[in-house]
């Protein structure tokens, strides 16, 4: 593990606020959180950096969530049901969607972040939200390092809200989120 030393973070938040990480790393797979998790608990997590206002240097070990990844789990006739990791830019998976004609999200393109933290809030837009199309969730304990997967019902999606802001907020690391889209009525 590649732990690096004082850290701008000018380039990992929306705001281009010029704050450091005094440690930071950028993970790539989910185990390699998992053994990051083991040795650390003091964490900062980061992802596309929107929604967070930086007004200070960060002293604890900023973690940069960077798993990549969309893969199509299954389909048929009218559905696609796709599982995307965490690190994956929330528009660009939507274009990509819209690209291979699975609807469902198109009118959520150009909310910023990732799809790891789309289902925190429940993003919406337009008379759409998330929940509609999440299958999904899989997460880290953050206390056990294992891997854990929320059904849609036990995400308790409300407006802009999940069980991921509340209930659970600080225990779970979302590292891939699973979606079922329509093949029909695009365009």
């Amino acid at each position: 593990m590649n732990i690096q030393q004082n850290i701008s973070l000018k380039k990992y938040n929306t705001f281009g606020i010029s704050v450091n990480a005094k440690r930071f790393i950028s993970v790539n797979s989910v185990y390699q959180l998992q053994q990051l998790l083991k040795i650390e608990k003091d964490i900062f997590l980061i992802s596309g950096g929107s929604n967070m206002l930086l007004t200070k240097d960060i002293e604890k070990l900023v973690i940069h969530i960077d798993i990549k990844g969309i893969s199509i789990d299954r389909e048929n006739e009218n559905d696609v049901y796709l599982t995307v990791n965490a690190g994956e830019n929330w528009h660009e998976f939507v274009l990509w969607c819209v690209s291979n004609n699975y609807g469902g999200i198109e009118n959520l393109s150009l909310i910023p972040g990732n799809v790891g933290t789309c289902p925190i809030q429940n993003i919406g837009a337009y008379g759409v939200e998330v929940k509609d199309t999440i299958t999904k969730v899989e997460a880290i304990d953050i206390e056990n390092q294992k891997l854990v997967s929320f059904s849609n019902i036990e995400c308790n999606f409300g407006y802009r809200n999940s069980i991921f802001k509340n209930e659970v907020k600080g225990k779970y690391i979302i590292t891939s989120v699973s979606f079922r889209l329509t093949k029909k009525n695009i365009n």
